[in-house]
């Protein structure tokens, strides 16, 4: 089979090509023009549109494969062929035949059909590297023509009521799908200034729309205005004294959207694969070994595992798998990402570990340990199947380990009949992330507006920028008792960054 290695990206080291990195690399396949896909790479292979999209996204000077989709080229040696994602406009797939076998690398992608992408096809793949951000059974998302129904109910409710509605999309790909969307409803569109320069380039390359105006701060009233998550707390909307605001998100079928993302309502339509689509595509492709990645790669790799296929998380530095015997006592052990077959049997029978994709391994970790079985169990439907998998995991515990962990699996730090708070909110963690990362507010924002989740923000902000460290239950016990001591926010910031 082809190696496949991990580094923020994935690295093809027999071919010399990285796919999809975030940093500048001497030949990479950028999937699409999405900001957390592209970089200044020397040499690149892209779709057409995707080009046109990455010179207005980022200029300057690189050479350019520009390859059509479904038709064979060689470059440097390698036979390349893209396919479409369906992921937005010009989004591809990156298929490899070589003497080792083949490839199949999805990037960002859908099944669903959608009015302003491509329609996503697919190839048989010895290996299939493919996105799993969406990738726990909870994630199924509703018909499209029921969500763009509420959509557009919406609207027209806001209007009736004199408000002016706002829908909030990203400036490439969503919005234009919400365009499209909107279409048939006799509403009138109003585009931001990045929304609407994305929009202009669809059209160079014939994609048609409904009639749209670009945004006037003094012409809002009685139109639909399209803008990006980045504007909803900004002056520009601040100006709008009535509005209803909605975001338009894949993560909006997670309960308390609303809240969360501070909007009147959320819309869960995506560019991305549900969890249906996920497991279709790998039937559709028939791959001998599945790789994932981001989202909820772990728990979709084991998802695969249990069905019978070959499936590693390759963007996860280890993963927890619990090996449930006839009467045997289970013992949590580290898998580590994308192991050839042989090294794979030693793990699944216990002989040890081996090198992840990073390459040496990380200390194991006991709250990592912890964190795990916590996201097993919030994926598992079952009740009795929730209370075995827990069963399993306190049973490898000590006592001064169980005290710790029986308590947090309440949602507490602390039991119940100990009044101690630690009053470390978003504000706090949100400072405390920044700094350990090193990153300035803007880029933290939009790390944060991408996955409206603390814990999946916490992990894109750290990782790649920080060195982790083991960390025990005992010690976690201690950081609590830290926080709770500790008064201000100021102290609690500092402590929380040097952990």
């Amino acid at each position: 089979m082809i190696e496949v290695r991990y580094e923020r990206g994935v690295y093809l080291p027999g071919e010399d090509i990285w796919l999809d990195p975030w940093d500048a690399k001497p030949l990479a396949f950028v999937s699409h023009a999405h900001s957390d896909h592209i970089a200044p790479h020397d040499e690149i292979i892209v779709s057409e549109r995707t080009a046109r999209l990455m010179q207005a996204r980022l200029p300057g000077e690189r050479h350019e494969h520009v390859l059509n989709f479904g038709e064979p080229t060689s470059i440097r040696g390698l036979d390349v062929t893209l396919i479409p994602a369906g992921h937005i406009f010009g989004s591809a797939q990156f298929f490899l035949e070589t003497k080792h076998g083949s490839l199949l690398y999805t990037g960002d992608f859908k099944l669903r059909p959608g009015r302003s992408a491509e329609p996503a096809e697919w190839r048989h793949a010895q290996t299939l590297i493919m996105e799993t951000t969406f990738g726990l059974p909870r994630y199924r998302f509703p018909p499209t023509e029921q969500i763009v129904g509420q959509i557009v109910a919406f609207c027209r409710d806001t209007l009736e009521t004199g408000a002016v509605p706002v829908l909030l999309g990203y400036s490439l790909g969503k919005a234009q799908e919400i365009l499209c969307a909107l279409s048939d409803a006799g509403l009138k569109p109003m585009l931001h200034g990045t929304v609407h320069r994305m929009t202009r380039i669809y059209e160079q390359f014939g994609q048609s729309f409904c009639e749209y105006e670009r945004y006037s701060a003094n012409q809002v009233a009685g139109r639909v205005l399209i803008c990006p998550p980045s504007v909803v707390r900004s002056p520009m909307l601040e100006k709008i004294k009535d509005k209803r605001v909605a975001m338009i998100s894949g993560w909006a079928v997670d309960p308390g959207a609303i809240y969360r993302y501070q909007v009147d309502a959320a819309f869960p339509l995506s560019d991305h694969a549900d969890y249906t689509d996920l497991i279709r595509y790998v039937e559709l492709v028939k791959p001998e070994r599945v790789l994932t990645l981001h989202g909820f790669a772990a728990e979709f790799a084991r998802d695969l595992r249990e069905r019978g296929i070959e499936a590693w998380a390759l963007s996860e530095e280890n993963q927890m798998e619990l090996v449930l015997g006839s009467g045997e006592r289970t013992r949590p052990r580290v898998l580590l990402a994308a192991p050839s077959p042989q090294d794979a049997k030693e793990v699944r029978e216990g002989e040890g570990a081996f090198a992840g994709t990073r390459g040496a391994c990380g200390p194991q970790s006991e709250f990592h340990a912890f964190a795990t079985v916590g996201e097993t169990i919030a994926a598992t439907p079952a009740k009795l199947e929730k209370v075995r998998l827990l069963a399993e995991y306190l049973r490898t515990l000590n006592t001064e380990q169980l005290a710790i962990a029986t308590t947090y699996f309440t949602g507490k730090p602390f039991p119940q009949n100990d009044l101690r708070t630690i009053q470390a909110g978003w504000a706090v963690i949100h400072r405390a992330l920044m700094a350990a990362a090193e990153l300035a507010e803007p880029e933290f924002r939009r790390i944060a507006m991408s996955h409206g989740d603390a814990g999946k923000t916490a992990l894109d902000a750290l990782e790649g920028r920080t060195a982790p460290e083991s960390f025990s239950l005992a010690e976690s016990r201690e950081l609590f008792e830290s926080l709770h001591k500790i008064r201000g926010p100021l102290g609690k910031t500092e402590l929380l960054q040097k952990r």
